[in-house]
């Protein structure tokens, strides 16, 4: 159990009881071993490559990803062990991670979820808040993408099994913008962000992660509780092309972090080009 959490907290009751009885699936085996084997740091990208193999679906993905115009080799990648050294570790674990939570997210369309759409956005999320990253915490840009990049990872669960509830707010965010965990606040005694780290608990994931999410609506920016500007700053992006947040984003970056709108910009083009290839390694 996380340190943060309260001392009654139950993730599996809480999740039970919010999720009207869904049964949340286990967080694929096969992922863990390599995440396990990525975070040894005695491992060897020969031994990382050796456990990518066990799956073959996701090394395809890793190496068509090694060959996107993300990274933008000069030599086409012909192996795991080449697309472990150009992708880096950290960049890798965040990969891997993301594809292992996917598997385990609602994949059916229901009012409010689109996967692709969902995936879509969770990618731009992440590689904006990267480039974000590099000017507002540097040694923090591999926890700003996955914490980005999962940020919103209760919501499929929310919009499927509590449908009832997020219609009124799903309609006010996409509509009004603002802040959803506000929205949500209003009505519930919770938010998706709380929600997502009793997901993060039951999964195992990092506890550094689940921090990040849990305070990626907190407008409080202390080092100590793990409130990332940059994944702050990107939770305003919404799947909606006429309404998707992008003005706003410009303009809190210009007036919180004083980042001109002629510099964030080219950042957003960039990073929602990029995005396009981490999604469709995801779906």
């Amino acid at each position: 159990m996380f340190t943060f959490f309260n001392k009654k907290t139950n993730p599996r009751a809480e999740l039970k009881k919010i999720l009207k009885g869904y049964k949340l699936p286990s967080f694929p085996a096969v992922i863990m071993q390599i995440l396990q084997k990525i975070r040894n740091p005695y491992s060897s990208a020969s031994d990382i490559a050796d456990s990518l193999s066990l799956d073959p679906n996701l090394s395809l993905r890793i190496l068509s990803l090694a060959n996107s115009a993300a990274f933008s080799p000069k030599n086409r990648v012909e192996n795991l062990t080449q697309a472990i050294a150009l992708v880096g570790l950290s960049q890798l674990e965040s990969l891997v991670l993301g594809v292992g939570v996917a598997k385990g997210i609602p994949k059916q369309t229901c009012q409010w979820h689109d996967p692709s759409e969902f995936w879509l956005t969770s990618a731009r999320r992440a590689m904006l808040a990267t480039a974000l990253a590099a000017i507002l915490c540097p040694a923090k840009e591999s926890q700003c993408f996955t914490s980005a990049f999962l940020q919103d990872m209760a919501l499929p669960f929310l919009a499927c099994q509590r449908s009832d509830d997020y219609n009124m707010i799903f309609k006010k965010w996409h509509l009004e913008g603002g802040d959803l965990a506000a929205i949500e606040r209003e009505t519930l005694q919770w938010d998706h962000a709380e929600v997502a780290t009793w997901i993060c608990s039951e999964w195992g994931l990092p506890e550094n992660i689940a921090l990040a999410i849990k305070n990626h609506h907190n407008p409080d920016f202390d080092d100590d509780h793990e409130t990332l500007a940059p994944v702050r700053l990107v939770s305003i992006l919404r799947e909606d092309d006429n309404n998707d947040g992008v003005d706003e984003i410009i303009a809190q970056a210009g007036d919180v972090y004083n980042i001109s709108e002629k510099r964030i910009q080219p950042m957003i083009e960039s990073s929602f080009e990029k995005a396009k290839d981490l999604a469709r390694l995801i779906i």
